[in-house]
């Protein structure tokens, strides 16, 4: 039945609100529990989907409400949308951030070029539009490729040397290193690197152990990303409300979409220490 309190243009962009929330927490929540054990693998293959439809949902709602301000209420096109946007996270990112720009007496820098920020921008676009369907696509495929998870590993690595201190790695080294020689393993792991090298029990663990120790850092850059955004949909709706006002609208058009995303305000002890994000934010 149709509620006659909202506008269909409103119901349907509180609805991608629904979905954009949903997608993002849930990819988080995923990532916090990912990593390179047959258990948990495919919980990086879900967060990578869920993430990246989760960013572009919310990034695809900046774009559309901020054309319908700049153009007299009109939506953009689905052909504009693709033909200009498609699944390019980055370069929309980018055009979000100026969307923000437009109105914050702060304004925020892109991220700089090489980057462990622009490194995930570019992992998370990358997924997207190829990577996605890495495995399909590598059943024929003769040159070597590091893959989504290798890609991934390598910020990890990058992240770890950035966020935590190597005082506390070379200590967690040698404890993992000292539970291993006490329990008895030691030797070769049946598990090739990402560039195809034989490794040690060591190396594996030490591999799981350092992405479950980053993970809640790369949830807090993620989250980071989506402060901005929040941002933008909450400049935009308190534009929305004064055209609506001024125009004199019998139903409100364009929700306050940035009340879906108040979990990008988390700070950064907060967002290390949450365990679940969905369970907060989506009950």
């Amino acid at each position: 039945m149709r509620n006659l309190r909202f506008s269909r243009t409103f119901t349907l962009l509180q609805q991608e609100g629904h979905l954009a929330r949903a997608s993002l927490l849930t990819g988080i929540d995923l990532l916090l529990k990912a990593n390179l054990d047959e258990r948990k693998i495919g919980n990086f293959y879900s967060a990578f989907f869920q993430l990246t439809i989760g960013i572009e949902r919310i990034l695809k709602l900046v774009v559309i409400t901020n054309h319908m301000l700049e153009n007299n209420y009109k939506p953009p096109t689905d052909g504009e949308l693709k033909n200009k946007y498609g699944h390019n996270i980055k370069t929309t990112y980018l055009h979000a951030l100026s969307v923000r720009n437009k109105w914050g007496v702060e304004k925020i820098a892109p991220p700089i070029s090489g980057s462990i920020d622009d490194n995930i921008l570019n992992f998370l676009e990358k997924f997207a539009n190829k990577a996605r369907y890495y495995n399909l696509r590598e059943l024929n495929n003769t040159t070597p490729d590091h893959g989504p998870l290798g890609d991934w590993y390598s910020i990890c690595k990058k992240v770890a040397n950035s966020e935590i201190s190597s005082i506390r790695l070379n200590k967690d080294s040698e404890r993992i290193m000292h539970q291993m020689d006490q329990a008895g393993m030691v030797g070769y792991s049946a598990t090739f690197d990402f560039d195809g090298h034989p490794m040690t029990l060591f190396d594996e663990y030490w591999r799981m152990h350092l992405i479950q120790k980053v993970a809640p850092h790369i949830v807090f850059k993620i989250v980071q990303f989506i402060n901005p955004l929040y941002d933008a949909l909450r400049y935009i709706a308190f534009e929305a409300m004064d055209y609506e006002n001024k125009n004199q609208f019998n139903l409100p058009v364009i929700p306050h979409l940035y009340e879906f995303f108040v979990f990008a305000l988390a700070n950064k002890p907060h967002a290390l220490r949450r365990k679940s994000w969905a369970r907060t934010f989506l009950d």
